[in-house]
């Protein structure tokens, strides 16, 4: 069949535009793009999932049998004063917690960057001084006149917790620093791993400059280490700069096999921030400077046939950063910061089937107007639990299947005190958040436990039932209008709370919104104290009762909220609110005939009626007081 020109341009448009039509709505929904940085093929997000990506590895080189070098640790001890912080003038703050264990440690700014620790026996309750890590005289070190790297903290199943660092006065290699006893000092190793000449075959390898470390221990004590270094191959002059350098050990790190590729595209495109998870997989997480996030993963742990790789780019309209991994079984997940118009959110990939097939996520919750930043994720109590920065304040979300979100609770009990540049939070198992906030003009490290010991020895504040009642000030203008809500608080637990405030809403009949009406700041509450309160809901001025007659007409009842920004951490939050079942004449006892009067002539709440209501209502008010 032959067409003319102009109707093959009309089968060709009518073609395209079935096209459109046959693609889901959702496919155009932009969260995240994927691509693969070598070969920049790009993946729809209209896809159910969000396929890996492989490239073929040449050069891929396996070394075993690397060892570490241990010493004794030379430690200084710190006392300090103030017990309301960890730390100060210190960054990136790791916890890990084992029982009643608890073991904390950071990067101190001072003239030198310097290794600081403190542990605690019972839950964090009580901590001891600050330890700082001065090196080692049997490695021949002596880092109070040398800088160390951030370092990254895990601990295994039996409570043996390691971390890892590096140090300015070594160019090939890495310092590990072993807490057989997280108590006893006494029983804590210090290990270099010399990466300085290592062989496979007949090449000679030198690993330079390593930074960006982070470590994880599995379930079975299985170590996973990862950073970024140089590559020098010294047999054949060649150098790789830049890229990943990975290292595992299946005996809890008596020694390890050292994993990296001289061949690969990941060289000297701005790695930074690994992170690091092992389970029935290892998975290993970078970010990249400006283009996105770079996952690199051995399902089953099998690292003979070389990684496989997942990549996420930034696109025109959005950029990714801060990832960070987390595994158990044969899953996976990637949490994220998706920023989009300057606004940024926490998003994820999620595998269920060893990086086979990934598919995107979004917290819902931690995706408002407010920017949502520096996500951590573990799974505690059968739960789900994510960690993020929001206002300079961190909050902690949980879930049980990463849909649904429980509303997020503010840790720290001051508002936007979060330093930008301090603002961070990790996790422990069982499971412990660290932050950085300004105290006193300072930059200081705090700690909050979750675990259902430290919940014990929380403050619980919470209105006590049977006490509630509405009464008046026996005003002599206007008596026996109940204009007061007054009622009892305790504070039932074993710990004092801290300054709240006690907010009471409105609720009228057929309406699902309530209404603030009136508040009180409560400075304190010690533990097993019971106080009574009285919130005033409206002055009896002429003016004041106008306005309440107008404002409280339907109303079906009055809503006591402690504590509703959640500046206290408590034992038990369920407590924190009250409904009271009231009416207009429980309010108004006199005037109660006003109620369906006020209503009729509100006829919608228009402003010339209001006008004309607030003047009647003036005028009975006027004639009531005259008698």
């Amino acid at each position: 069949m032959n067409l003319s020109k102009n109707s093959a341009v009309i089968v060709i448009l009518c073609m395209v535009l079935v096209i459109i039509i046959c693609i889901p709505t959702n496919s155009f929904i932009p969260f995240l793009r994927v691509g693969h940085v070598s070969d920049n093929k790009t993946i729809s997000p209209a896809e159910e999932d969000v396929y890996k990506t492989v490239d073929e590895k040449n050069d891929f080189v396996i070394i075993d049998g690397i060892e570490k070098i241990e010493g004794e640790p030379q430690i200084d001890i710190m006392k300090i004063d103030d017990s309301s912080f960890l730390f100060t003038q210190c960054t990136h703050p790791k916890v890990v917690n084992h029982g009643k264990e608890v073991l904390a440690i950071c990067r101190y700014i001072g003239n030198y960057q310097d290794v600081y620790m403190r542990y605690s026996l019972d839950y964090g309750k009580k901590w001891s001084d600050i330890l700082v890590l001065r090196g080692s005289k049997e490695l021949g070190c002596d880092f109070s006149v040398s800088n160390q790297s951030k370092p990254s903290l895990s601990i295994g199943s039996d409570g043996h917790a390691m971390a890892v660092f590096c140090s300015q006065d070594t160019l090939s290699g890495f310092y590990m620093l072993e807490f057989q006893d997280i108590g006893d000092p006494s029983m804590w190793t210090l290990s270099y791993v010399d990466l300085s000449s290592v062989q496979k075959g007949g090449f000679l390898y030198r690993i330079e400059n390593m930074h960006d470390m982070s470590i994880d221990i599995s379930g079975n004590n299985e170590v996973l280490i990862a950073g970024i270094g140089d590559v020098v191959n010294i047999s054949s002059n060649h150098i790789t700069h830049d890229t990943p350098v990975i290292l595992f050990s299946n005996n809890g790190g008596d020694n390890f096999e050292l994993i990296f590729s001289e061949d690969t595209p990941y060289q000297n495109i701005g790695l930074e921030k690994t992170s690091v998870s092992i389970d029935r997989d290892a998975y290993v997480c970078y970010g990249i400077k400006g283009d996105g996030i770079l996952c690199l993963y051995f399902p089953d742990k099998n690292f003979i046939d070389g990684w496989e790789d997942f990549s996420v780019e930034n696109t025109d309209l959005t950029v990714y950063k801060n990832p960070h991994v987390y595994t158990w079984n044969d899953h996976a997940i990637i949490i994220l910061e998706s920023i989009t118009k300057d606004n940024s959110d926490i998003g994820f990939f999620l595998t269920t089937d060893s990086g086979s097939s990934w598919a995107p996520g979004v917290v819902d919750v931690a995706s408002s107007d407010y920017d949502e930043r520096m996500p951590a994720l573990c799974i505690w109590d059968k739960k789900f639990v994510l960690s993020f920065e929001r206002g300079y304040s961190v909050y902690v979300t949980e879930s049980t299947d990463l849909e649904t979100w429980t509303e997020p609770r503010k840790v720290n009990s001051a508002g936007g005190d979060i330093y930008p540049y301090y603002g961070f939070s990790d996790f422990g198992n069982d499971y412990g958040i660290m932050w950085g906030e300004i105290y006193k003009g300072q930059p200081v490290i705090r700690f909050y436990g979750g675990s259902a010991d430290i919940r014990k020895c929380l403050p619980d504040i919470l209105i006590v039932e049977n006490s509630v009642n509405l009464c008046n000030n026996n005003s002599l203008i206007l008596k026996k209008t109940n204009n007061i809500l007054s009622f009892e608080i305790e504070n039932a637990g074993s710990a004092d709370a801290g300054d709240f405030i006690v907010e009471i809403y409105m609720k009228r009949k057929n309406e699902n919104e309530s209404t603030p009406v009136a508040f009180k700041e409560i400075y304190g509450l010690k533990s097993g104290e019971r106080v009574r309160v009285n919130i005033t809901l409206f002055d009896t001025n002429l003016k004041d009762m106008v306005k309440a007659l107008i404002l409280f007409v339907r109303v079906d009842s009055l809503i006591i909220k402690m504590d509703p920004s959640d500046e206290v951490y408590e034992d038990n939050e369920s407590n924190n609110e009250l409904v009271l079942k009231v009416n207009y004449s429980s309010i108004f006892p006199r005037f109660s005939w006003l109620e369906n009067a006020i209503n009729n002539l509100l006829n919608g709440n228009k402003e010339e009626e209001y006008r004309n209501v607030e003047q009647l209502i003036t005028r009975v008010l006027s004639e009531y007081i005259s008698e």
